[in-house]
């Protein structure tokens, strides 16, 4: 496998350098890795760390299988086939258990982020590619099915529960909704063991049993694997991107959510979380639902979280759409997709405030849980072993009993949060708006 030294030591100097927080000094060094030569794709068993999973898995697919971008003959850049898969997208929820007084938060920043088989498959019939996807109701025929499908095709995705995984393992509350992608290199079945690329630095070596366990916890995925079909003439690059940013466009105003949830994947939904911050009086408004104590220290921290590490890159994957644009603009002679990728890239930045905001440094308590988020992000990408991720759920635990026992922030200073987070909130939602309309206009539509 393709070593990737240093890395590590790249970033912090990095961050070091430029007072950059660790997720965006991530994006740049790897932005900055260049696979291959402009007469050469990567070896067979090449790996690619990464930033958003569907999309790192979905560029190891296409190295491995030897396509490259036309305009440099080298393999895709992540933020390219971030942007010609669809850019961004929203998704804004709250979850309150009565019964267990236990509130979540979620907020996602990617296209069609809800639907891992749809994302990859529109991605591929865009490059002009037959995505060839396969399931199985049984681990032992899932298994043979895999083995079959990397001896002729090579590596495969595979759809996994995430929290299962060791350098990922998440609280055991998340078993069973950890939807996640992975790719898997190749099985030995002399070791009993996979070998397995993430967003990791290397890939990482994982049992048969423990992989056979992680596909068929989440019964919907049914133990899904999706590799390269027949290949057709790759579109104009002009064609990619016109394409990847009408369904970025399309995909904020009409999300394929079931009407149910809709409303929460579209850019108003932006709006209506600034509403219910503060000063609401909705059922699910803040100041019912996150009142202080565990259930709003586990909602900043989650805006944090979900924000920054994510699978986003930082910002909620806006820093990495103004990479496309700006890449993509540079390709077409399109100055005006240049200044687009600056709104983003504007965004971006706002996004990562908005993540700091709700955990100010300013309070140790919620200082030291940013930090803790943050080295939980750094175990996951040296894929660290199962034990150091429990020593920080047990410390995050911890400080969220301190925080239900005694908040560290008087109902007014609460209050003032809100406040604060609700204009930083509002703000984005109105850049937002003004960004997606440049859009359309750069789209004729």
């Amino acid at each position: 496998m393709t070593r990737h030294a240093h890395l590590k030591e790249r970033i912090r100097a990095r961050m070091a350098k430029t007072g950059e927080r660790y997720a965006t000094a991530r994006r740049h060094v790897l932005a900055q890795q260049v696979p291959g030569t402009s007469t050469s794709v990567l070896p067979a068993h090449s790996h690619l760390p990464g930033q958003v999973p569907a999309i790192s898995a979905l560029r190891v697919l296409l190295t491995h299988a030897g396509i490259v971008a036309p305009h440099t003959t080298i393999p895709f850049s992540e933020a390219f086939l971030f942007g010609i898969a669809g850019g961004i997208g929203i998704g804004i929820f709250s979850f309150y258990y009565v019964r267990e007084d236990i509130a979540t938060f979620f907020l996602a920043g990617r296209h069609h982020w809800y639907d891992d088989r749809r994302y990859l498959g529109a991605a591929l019939e865009r490059l002009g590619i037959d995505p060839i996807i396969e399931e199985s109701g049984g681990a032992r025929a899932a298994e043979a099915q895999l083995r079959a499908a990397l001896a002729k095709h090579g590596p495969c995705i595979a759809w996994v529960d995430g929290s299962v995984l060791p350098h990922r393992e998440g609280p055991e509350g998340r078993s069973g909704s950890g939807y996640h992608v992975v790719t898997i290199y190749e099985v030995d079945v002399t070791r009993g063991t996979a070998l397995v690329g993430d967003l990791a630095d290397e890939p990482i070596h994982l049992s048969l049993d423990l992989l056979a366990a992680a596909r068929s916890r989440i019964k919907k995925d049914r133990q899904r694997i999706l590799y390269l079909g027949q290949r057709h003439t790759l579109p104009s690059l002009e064609h990619l991107v016109t394409d990847g940013l009408r369904a970025c466009y399309h995909g904020l105003l009409h999300p394929a959510l079931p009407a149910a949830g809709a409303a929460n994947a579209r850019l108003d939904a932006v709006r209506v979380w600034a509403e219910r911050m503060e000063g609401s009086r909705a059922k699910d408004s803040w100041e019912r639902v996150y009142h202080a104590g565990h259930n709003f220290f586990r909602a900043l921290c989650a805006i944090n979280e979900f924000i920054e590490h994510y699978g986003t890159g930082g910002g909620l994957c806006r820093p990495l759409f103004a990479d496309f644009l700006t890449e993509a603009a540079a390709i077409l002679a399109r100055p005006d997709l240049a200044d687009l990728g600056m709104q983003y890239a504007e965004l971006g930045h706002a996004w990562s405030t908005l993540a700091d905001t709700a955990l100010p440094d300013a309070v140790p308590l919620l200082r030291e849980a940013k930090a803790l988020l943050t080295r939980q992000a750094v175990l996951l990408h040296m894929g660290a072993a199962a034990d150091e991720h429990a020593n920080i759920r047990q410390r995050m635990a911890q400080l969220e009993q301190q925080a239900a026992l005694a908040f560290p922030l008087s109902g007014a200073e609460c209050r003032d949060l809100r406040i604060a987070l609700r204009q930083q909130i509002a703000a984005l939602h109105a850049a937002e708006v003004a960004a997606h309309a440049v859009l359309g206009a750069c789209l004729g539509v």
